[in-house]
């Protein structure tokens, strides 16, 4: 696993535990949570292409 992957994994899972814990009904608190996981995903990808030519 990439150290960038490291570092972000438990904040994702956090993340992933916070949202799932939340009612169905509360649409939009559980949009913000999957906002916040995709730009980290989105993050982890960014780095390790910019990584890969390096």
């Amino acid at each position: 696993m990439s150290p960038v992957r490291e570092h972000y994994n438990p904040v994702i899972t956090q993340l992933l535990r916070e949202h799932d814990c939340l009612p169905h009904d509360m649409v939009n608190e559980r949009k913000s949570f999957q906002r916040q996981i995709l730009f980290l995903m989105n993050a982890i990808k960014l780095e390790e292409f910019e990584q890969s030519f390096a």
